[in-house]
């Protein structure tokens, strides 16, 4: 009897029929107030009508009752997930685990536990495991794809997510993958899901604001004003950082940065997730900035840079954290072989144009100059020339501290396969049917593997003031893998450049390559003869568009990937030359030391 009143309380539960299903539970536990398998059908019918401190009391005493099924503490971990208790939660994962269950279930469970917790290196390897086991599981895809977003690994978000679409999902499904779409480019995909969950619903604020954040993003301050004039005053209480973020952006951008610090003030005055505060501290100097507000704008930049700090900690505990510049010990020692010169005669594409620089020196108007070209496409910020070295790495006989005979010793099949990797990974985004211009700016410091792939490369260097550089650099929020600590100081994104560009400089004499050099403030003073240079290097032209890039800009769909999106729809303009001189109060003078010797060198003044 037992058994029947079980199975035909599953059955309800299939139907979708929890309430049922309840009373079928009732009915068997008043005559057998112990039957495990009985409370936790009662538990799940709960958890379905949204009762979830029930259900969880519900399987704590059957945990209690049967503390050797894995099962039961699987189920009690995902009520206490439901309960908003992920410590809890990741204990009773612990148990299950213990106990030598290593289903999909579980991992996915312990996966999300962690998350909630902020281990998310420990996530990401539980989920990466669920996944392995059920890669067709569109919950277990969802939750792999939000750790790698915290991790900032966005281009394997955007492979872990090709194969998933909206239907199918229920609603906060379809709001997960939604926001994951954006943060991984798919932006198109995620406005059009966005429409759909609003369409759907028109109060749901917490996918208008995200709406609208894109928006903004994607240069639509028109559209993404609409979207937030929609937001009802009650979704500032439930999701006060990310709407004060985007509020202050379109009203800083739109000229009103006074207005926009008296949406950031109050949402700062709350507790915040370390990464969220970040951000809008960076927005608050902006703020700050554009009023002319040093002093203010350099106290939030500290704050920024403190929040930031802690948030990388809590994603990559120091034992996972790579060294901050580790990679420039990848280096040419001794000049390398002529024989590096040879064209590689394959059915790859010409070699790419690289274009290049330290962060912040200008390449992103540069890049839409050459994008307005008819002969030139541009790979946007891609990290396929990363791909491409990391399978040189893999291999069995590289060594890292002995760059020269790790390249040198590669075979001809192993320089295909390298460069084969490379065009595959560019047209995931591109396929350019001209010549494509590469612009990664620290592919700089990969200068020895470009020479080896691609020996018929050219290089475009941009250079800019580095007190210019090194001031717009401290002043970004670049995210966790694009400077969190080599920029959180003046003094320390000094020492940065400085050591970027001795690199570049000492492996530019040994390595054989094509570059032209051209400074931000020449092409920004003197654009139609520095642009007519520039194209006369890689053999072209220049195009009336090119002039007006701006416009282009303006009017493109796919998002610009860097942090002067804003600055890069707007006409050619000197108001970026010399502004650091309005912070040199806060340049030390062993900041200026270690720019003198690259400011005299590049031609600059410090007075």
């Amino acid at each position: 009897m037992l058994q029947i009143l079980l199975d035909r309380a599953l059955d309800h539960l299939h139907r979708g029929q929890p309430r049922e299903a309840a009373a079928l539970m009732h009915q068997l536990l008043d005559s057998a107030p112990d039957h495990v398998p009985g409370l936790q059908v009662l538990a799940l019918a709960m958890a379905q009508q949204g009762a979830a401190e029930t259900a969880r009391a519900l399987l704590d005493r059957a945990a209690a009752l049967q503390p050797q099924s894995s099962e039961v503490w699987i189920n009690l971990g995902n009520a206490c997930l439901q309960c908003r208790d992920p410590a809890a939660a990741d204990s009773a994962f612990q148990r299950a685990r213990a106990l030598g269950n290593q289903t999909v279930a579980c991992l996915l469970g312990q996966g999300l536990a962690c998350l909630a917790l902020q281990r998310f290196v420990e996530a990401h390897d539980w989920l990466a495991r669920a996944l392995l086991l059920e890669p067709g599981a569109a919950d277990v895809r969802l939750a792999y794809g939000q750790a790698l977003a915290e991790l900032e690994r966005f281009d394997e978000l955007a492979q872990c997510l090709e194969e998933l679409g909206g239907e199918g999902l229920d609603g906060e499904q379809q709001r997960a993958l939604a926001w994951l779409w954006a943060q991984a480019g798919r932006d198109e995909a995620a406005l059009a899901l966005y429409r759909q969950l609003l369409g759907a619903d028109r109060a749901d604020h917490d996918s208008r604001v995200r709406l609208a954040l894109l928006l903004e993003r994607l240069n639509r301050l028109d559209d993404a004003a609409t979207e937030l004039g929609q937001v009802a005053p009650a979704a500032a209480l439930h999701d006060a950082g990310m709407l004060s973020l985007v509020q202050a952006r379109v009203l800083r951008r739109r000229g009103q940065a006074d207005i926009a610090i008296m949406r950031l003030m109050p949402a700062l005055s709350q507790e915040l997730p370390v990464a969220m505060r970040a951000q809008l501290q960076f927005e608050l100097a902006k703020c700050h900035d554009s009023l002319g507000a040093e002093e203010h704008a350099m106290a939030a930049l500290e704050q920024a840079h403190a929040a930031a700090a802690q948030a990388f900690r809590e994603r990559l505990p120091v034992d996972a954290s790579p060294a901050v510049l580790g990679w420039l010990q990848q280096r040419l020692r001794h000049p390398a072989p002529a024989t590096w010169r040879v064209p590689v005669e394959d059915a790859s594409p010409p070699d790419p144009v690289f274009l290049v620089g330290f962060p912040r020196s200008g390449t992103t108007l540069l890049e839409r100059m050459l994008d307005a070209h008819p002969q030139l496409d541009v790979l946007d910020e891609r990290p396929a020339l990363e791909v491409a070295i990391e399978q040189l790495r893999n291999g069995p006989d590289w060594r890292d501290e002995d760059l020269d005979a790790s390249l040198a010793t590669l075979t001809s099949a192993q320089i295909a396969q390298a460069r084969q990797r490379y065009w595959r990974e560019v047209h995931r985004h591109v396929l350019p049917p001209h010549r494509l211009v590469d612009k990664y700016p620290l592919t700089m410091t990969r200068l020895p593997y470009v020479a080896r792939l691609f020996p018929q490369a050219d290089w475009l260097l941009l250079l800019r003031h580095p007190c210019d550089c090194v001031l717009s650099c401290h002043m970004q929020a670049f995210g966790m893998n694009g400077g969190a600590l080599a920029f959180a100081s003046l003094e320390s994104t000094a020492r940065t450049y400085a050591a970027v560009m001795a690199w570049w400089e000492t492996q530019r004499q040994r390595v054989p390559a094509r570059v032209h050099v051209l400074r931000y403030e020449d092409l920004v003073l003197d654009l139609p003869a520095q642009l007519e240079a520039l194209m006369g290097f890689l053999a072209l032209t220049v195009e009336p568009a090119q002039l007006v890039s701006h416009q282009a800009s303006a009017a493109r769909t796919r998002r610009i990937n860097t942090p002067s999106y804003a600055q890069v729809i707007e006409p050619v303009n000197a108001h970026a030359i010399s502004r650091w001189k309005r912070y040199r109060a806060y340049f030390s003078e062993a900041t200026l030391a270690t720019l003198a010797p690259w400011v005299q060198r590049y031609g600059y003044r410090l007075d």
